[in-house]
């Protein structure tokens, strides 16, 4: 018998391959279903903890694809900072690893915050301190250092979609 949780991941992880190749191929359905399958029948109990009808609310989702044009803006101003740092005669860095402190409490939520992190250009998650909880970034241009002005200036954009998407 198949549990509500497979089936939510499988969905998942279908519903996400049909996003990111961009084509409703009949071909293209049946491979996506074949390894979302797969990979939903090793990684169900890891992906979806917790009772399966909060992984399916609503509000969750509503935040979840909110969260995707602040991540781009948030993307498009960190690229631009860096290419402007490339492009300066002076190359305008000041390097360092910070502590940002974070609100998130879940492995997944944190595991979201420091993925969004490292994907921006400029900062790079180094480390994760459970028990704070925290994350150590490295920073192209470490502008403060006191952890409350790191958390303004790197995690909070991301934070109030992944706390609410995540936990």
């Amino acid at each position: 018998m198949l549990s509500k949780r497979l089936v939510a991941t499988f969905i998942c992880l279908w519903l996400a391959w049909i996003v990111l190749t961009g084509s409703l191929d009949a071909q293209e359905l049946a491979v996506g279903a074949i390894c979302a399958g797969f990979v939903a029948w090793l990684s169900h109990d890891l992906l979806l903890r917790g009772p399966i009808e909060e992984k399916l609310q609503l509000r969750r989702w509503l935040y979840l694809l909110a969260y995707v044009p602040v991540y781009i803006w948030a993307e498009v101003k960190a690229h631009a900072g860096v290419i402007y740092r490339i492009l300066h005669p002076r190359m305008p860095i000041r390097p360092g690893i910070v502590r940002v402190p974070t609100e998130l409490r879940t492995d997944v939520g944190i595991t979201g915050l420091a993925n969004s992190i490292t994907m921006t250009p400029g900062t790079l998650s180094v480390d994760v301190d459970e028990r704070k909880p925290c994350l150590y970034v490295h920073w192209i241009d470490a502008k403060v250092i006191e952890p409350e002005r790191t958390h303004d200036a790197i995690a909070r954009r991301f934070e109030h979609y992944l706390k609410v998407t995540f936990g």
